[in-house]
């Protein structure tokens, strides 16, 4: 009774942070999907805008009978898996599309799951239709429309998709070592300067980047920057370019004719033996090992 009473009150935290909403706010904006915050026994959700932002399949799925039955046991299996083992998932649910179900740990104990998804990660094929809805039929699920739903949902490509659980998990991570105070909404000034920031880390991550000249182009002082990165993305901005550059070299490793040499320099890093450090940092393993486990 103890741990449930806690569990609870962590959770009642979390969803009472001023920030909340403007870090869900950033995944619809930069991917297209809607983040939902579930407490540990997954009977209490956050999930802002939900009409608006659902995606036009699973809105029409859940509004046939049986359908958010369906949606709702396939999500517990999953949040239980997530429980269990601490860490990411990305996984098909039972109507094919692609989900993600992240753990927010605080002191080695999860505390609360991130979930979203409802994405193809291509434009679905006639086969793949024809399974999905195998699998609804199964349940005793039929729509006329949910073919047309179904092709009309969002793609989000296995690239872009590492770039949304990147971001998921420094959400995540944000929420499990924050608190009230860390999280309170930025100006709008603010936020626009942490924007551009990013965007210009993003578009010349091939090119030496300084702390110094990220500053000028978000209209800030160093100190000021390094302090907004700490406070809202909960790392340095150093970290944070590393980061970008492993999520880059992790996409190229994925593709046929590419040699680590050549994916070292076009991620911005100085030689091949940083780079096999700094993605050893990140991802416990060199990057011919991963490429290897990846094939």
């Amino acid at each position: 009774m103890d741990q449930v009473l806690t569990m609870t009150n962590v959770f009642d935290e979390l969803i009472a942070l001023p920030g909340l909403r403007r870090l869900f706010d950033l995944a619809w904006r930069t991917f297209g999907v809607n983040p939902a915050l579930v407490s540990m026994d997954g009977r209490r959700v956050v999930l802002f805008d939900p009409e608006a932002r659902a995606q036009p399949f699973c809105r029409a799925l859940n509004a046939l009978p049986g359908g958010r039955e369906l949606c709702a046991m396939c999500d517990r299996s999953k949040f239980l898996e997530a429980r269990r083992d601490g860490h990411a998932l990305r996984y098909r649910c039972h109507a094919g599309l692609r989900e993600f179900v992240i753990p927010v740990i605080r002191d080695g104990q999860t505390i609360a799951l991130l979930q979203c998804g409802q994405v193809h990660d291509r434009v679905p094929s006639a086969a793949e239709w024809k399974e999905a809805r195998k699998s609804l039929v199964s349940a005793g699920i039929r729509g006329p429309e949910l073919r047309t739903l179904f092709q009309r949902n969002r793609v989000l490509t296995p690239a872009r998709q590492d770039d949304l659980l990147e971001l998921l998990a420094l959400i995540a991570a944000r929420l499990a070592h924050s608190d009230e105070r860390e999280l309170q909404t930025v100006p709008g000034q603010t936020q626009a300067a942490l924007g551009r920031a990013m965007t210009y880390i993003e578009t010349h991550l091939a090119e030496r980047l300084t702390v110094e000249a990220i500053a000028r182009m978000a209209n800030l002082s160093t100190r000021s920057l390094m302090r907004l990165f700490r406070k809202q993305v909960g790392t340095s901005v150093v970290d944070f370019i590393l980061r970008r550059r492993v999520a880059r070299a992790r996409r190229f490793l994925q593709q046929e004719g590419r040699t680590c040499a050549e994916i070292a320099f076009e991620c911005g890093f100085g030689s091949v033996q940083h780079f096999n450090r700094i993605f050893r940092r990140f991802e416990k393993s060199s990057p011919s090992e991963w490429r290897a486990a990846a094939k």
